[in-house]
């Protein structure tokens, strides 16, 4: 997206006299166009004519240029306030849209703009109240028509948006943004099949439409099979490393229900031995509208330890997904399977069986809530608490910070079990930080907090750093690299204590959809 180009500009400029190439005295010529001064109304035709070929950096210059001249240009307030939402600096381009309406406070198309960046920003009622206005004035806009019902949607009423969405069609069957609007209700509630109808017409009736095209791909590609291929290995500084393997396979059944299978195989290791783990299993996802879902399964999962014979544990997986509103997600479930995350937990052959419950908030683009608390107990009369809880802010254009709390505690009689009874606390400031480019994308996540590894014990430094660079192609094709070092402890060891303890993982992620 845009970005500013005059410091690219000022950068290139040689001084007179010194003999450059021809590409040099081209950007020089062109720095210089840009500082001399000319009327507003002169930049503009420059400027729109850049904005139109998509020469977005020379736009926005032009248009600052136009701004600086005149603070009450409403052609360079709005194209600068659509380059801002465009680059996801949705506060600044609220602000442009404020000063713009107060200058021309009836102009249609400055309000659906600014309809939309209130949208984006989760301010859906101040979105279609403005949306109302619009077709207060044209009561035959498509575009306000399609916002209006789009708003009622992403407010959690999809029955509703799709009466909006139909009765719209009805008196315009050929509009793209209502076809397109009309599938992605559809496809959220469940019904991929007549999406893909609607928005595969809106496809056809606007080529270029990246909306239209985005979402077909979508649909297409939530109905096709799903291939994940995933490798893991990790090491600590007591030696205890893992190596692992896992393949699956999901299928849209029907329009509400989906199948999964999954295989995976395990090593885990330490300075005494390896001991293997193997297993696969099975899973339905049942949707009821959009606002239930429903997961069962189950399978088998093989212990191989380094002595003695194999032993084999049915596993089972239930859940319960509800979206009470688009921004919230709340999840229940029940997991039981061997507890195989080190050798020794593999050779002693432990079952665990664990509730949890964990929810997902986002009231505003900027703006995200999560959390989570499960109770697990182990075969060997142990038990384990955990309760975690984090808020992100988004900062700039890609730029999450935060923070992040734990707590975990085992509760058992000392000397009994695997475990000893021990909580363990952590808190920490999260920065997130999410770059995308055409096929490509970059996450790290870096957290720096304080640590109690064990109770009584003294308060210690904690750090974390997670880096990931995946490339994409079509619209669920995707593969990525991935990496954590930490010293974050989860289980009491000598070396956990002693603030030496360090993990460290990377992991390969491939899926393609056939």
């Amino acid at each position: 997206m845009a970005r500013a180009a005059e410091t690219r500009l000022l950068r290139d400029a040689r001084p007179v006299g010194i003999v450059v190439s021809r590409a040099g005295r081209s950007a020089w010529l062109i720095g210089l166009a840009l500082l001399l001064p000319r009327p507003a109304a002169a930049q503009l035709p420059e400027a729109e004519d850049a904005f139109n070929r998509g020469d977005f950096r020379t736009a926005r210059v032009l248009y600052d240029s136009a701004l600086a001249l005149d603070s009450l240009n409403a052609r360079a307030l709005f194209r600068l306030a659509t380059l801002d939402s465009w680059d996801g600096k949705l506060k600044r381009s609220l602000a442009r849209f404020v000063v713009l309406r107060r200058i021309e406070p009836n102009q249609p198309d400055e309000m659906i703009a600014h309809a939309r960046v209130l949208s984006w920003s989760g301010q859906l009622k101040w979105a279609a109240a403005l949306y109302d206005s619009v077709l207060a004035i044209d009561s035959t806009r498509t575009d306000a028509i399609a916002g209006h019902a789009r708003m009622v949607a992403w407010a959690g009423d999809l029955n509703q948006a799709e009466r909006l969405f139909r009765q719209a069609l009805e008196h315009h069957p050929d509009d793209p943004e209502i076809l397109v609007g009309l599938g992605q209700t559809l496809e959220w509630q469940g019904e991929p099949d007549l999406a893909e109808l609607y928005v595969a017409r809106a496809r056809q009736l606007a080529p270029s439409d990246r909306e239209a095209r985005d979402l077909l791909s979508q649909v297409r590609a939530e109905r096709r099979p799903l291939l994940r291929v995933t490798s893991d290995a990790a090491n600590d500084i007591e030696h205890n490393s893992f190596i692992a393997f896992t393949g699956s396979v999901t299928a849209l059944l029907k329009p509400s229900l989906q199948g999964a299978l999954r295989t995976a195989w395990r090593a885990n290791s330490d300075p005494g031995a390896t001991s293997h783990s193997s297993g696969a299993e099975a899973w339905l996802v049942r949707s009821f509208l959009p606002r239930l879902t429903l997961r069962a399964g189950g399978g088998v999962r093989v212990l191989s330890p380094d002595v003695g014979a194999s032993k084999s544990f049915a596993t089972v997986q239930l859940g319960v997904g509800v979206h009470p509103k688009n921004f919230l997600s709340i999840g229940v479930s029940y997991n039981r399977s061997p507890f195989d995350e080190t050798r020794l937990l593999v050779d002693s052959g432990f079952v665990w069986d664990e509730l949890a419950v964990d929810f997902d908030a986002s009231p505003t683009a900027n703006l995200d809530f999560s959390g989570g608390w499960s109770e697990a107990w182990l075969s060997d009369g142990n038990h384990r608490r955990t309760v975690n809880a984090a808020a992100m802010v988004g900062v700039v254009h890609g730029l999450r910070v935060g923070v992040y709390g734990r707590s975990m505690a085992y509760d058992t009689t000392p000397g009994r079990g695997y475990f000893a009874p021990d909580r363990f606390l952590l808190g920490e400031t999260r920065i997130v930080y999410l770059l995308r480019a055409p096929g490509w994308w970059m996450r790290t996540i870096a957290g720096l907090g304080a640590q109690q590894v064990g109770t009584g014990a003294p308060t210690q430094a904690e750090w974390h750093a997670d880096a990931a660079v995946g490339h994409s192609w079509r619209s669920v094709d995707e593969v990525s690299l991935v990496a954590t070092y930490t010293n974050s402890a989860q289980a009491n060891t000598a070396t956990a204590v002693s603030e030496k303890y360090r993990y460290w993982s990377v992991g390969l992620r491939y899926q393609i959809g056939f």
